[in-house]
């Protein structure tokens, strides 16, 4: 991959670069997730509405990786606005508490999940009650096996991109259990909304000089993105900015959310500049936190002057007005990036051949 400046601006402005290096249109997947959250809240809207819960106390969302990221944004409106509480399991097992009056909702976006598969038959043994998420497989099997309400979405694509499909069932679910509050379905249409306008503004149509995603993919290339949440959802959403720049450009990246990182990592800065002549910081923001949480604010500014000595610093904030709108607005924006990184890298983003090679030695077993 060409290191000068314009060679990278070219080759994010260049249709045949990017249709070489994206051989399996992940950039067509990214452009189409308005449709597809259009198409998971059409399938969701009565995703448990006929069910006959008892006396939910909790809430686990068990799945991995692209499947369970969806389970991550539920637990953050759950925090705002639910009446129970929900934790985002990734184990073959579930906690000891999970009994008759905890609801486990089974993701697994290709429905073949080992672990969530594990995962499910336990909660089966141990009389929770159930509902899951799936395109198929095994996990559909099952669910139809026990008559377990389930959320069939359209499969083919992998679950990294799919997270219209695995978030949006899942919100519903909650709503027609009376676990989340229903006025967030006001909020859909202005999230759908906002997705189609960043389409336009990030999309590879649009040239770099006038492109923000392209213009921050070109800064991080070569860097080893850390990215930090400036508090509650933001958090979540950079542990998927990390997956992302993980599974999409094939690189190490980290993440973690204030004020913890203040409490710990901080100190980490102290020798830093040994370490991070390669390293950018990249802080997810939302503008309401200037007034609602005005530590929080201050404690990112000073964590700017901690860790600006000779590193990167970039900020991407939310956009929107609804709570929905603000969190998506940063979800789709690190697809983007992600991508574009992958096409400097000069790596495909679809490919998942590591990741097929240890499933496929674990199968062995």
């Amino acid at each position: 991959m060409p290191d000068g400046l314009t060679e990278l601006l070219d080759s994010l402005d260049d249709s045949v670069t990017l249709r070489r290096c994206d051989p399996h249109d992940m950039m067509g997947l990214v452009l189409g997730f308005a449709n597809q959250c259009r198409t998971a809240t059409a399938l969701g809207a009565q995703f448990g509405a006929d069910s006959k819960p008892t006396d939910i106390r909790q809430v686990v969302l068990t799945g991995l990786g692209g499947s369970a990221i969806g389970g991550d944004f539920a637990r953050c409106l759950m925090d705002e606005f639910g009446s129970v509480p929900m934790i985002v399991n990734r184990d073959y097992s579930l906690p000891a508490w999970v009994g008759p009056n905890t609801l486990v909702i089974a993701a697994s976006y290709s429905g073949n999940t080992e672990e969530t598969l594990a995962a499910y038959a336990q909660a089966r043994d141990l009389g929770a009650q159930r509902a899951v998420i799936t395109s198929g497989g095994e996990l559909l099997r099952l669910a139809d096996e026990d008559g377990v309400p389930s959320a069939v979405v359209p499969g083919g694509q992998p679950p990294r991109s799919a997270t219209g499909y695995m978030f949006f069932p899942l919100m519903h679910l909650l709503i027609n259990l009376s676990l989340l509050d229903r006025s967030l379905e006001s909020e859909i249409d202005e999230t759908i909304a906002l997705i189609e306008t960043m389409a336009r503004r990030f999309g590879p149509s649009l040239p770099t000089e006038q492109n923000a995603a392209k213009q921050l993919a070109i800064a991080l290339h070569g860097k080893l993105p850390i990215i930090y949440g400036s508090q509650g959802v933001r958090g979540a959403v950079a542990m998927r900015w990390k997956g992302q720049f993980n599974e999409n450009a094939k690189q190490a990246a980290f993440a973690n959310v204030l004020p913890e990182q203040n409490h710990v990592e901080a100190l980490a800065w102290v020798t830093a500049q040994k370490q991070a002549q390669n390293w950018a910081v990249i802080f997810l923001r939302d503008p309401l936190e200037l007034k609602n949480l005005p530590r929080i604010a201050r404690r990112i500014q000073i964590t700017k002057e901690l860790v600006g000595k000779g590193t990167q610093i970039h900020e991407v904030w939310a956009d929107g007005v609804s709570f929905l709108a603000r969190m998506f607005s940063l979800i789709y924006i690190a697809d983007f990036v992600t991508v574009y990184t992958a096409i400097l890298n000069g790596v495909c983003p679809t490919d998942m051949a590591m990741l097929e090679y240890l499933k496929a030695e674990l199968g062995k077993m």
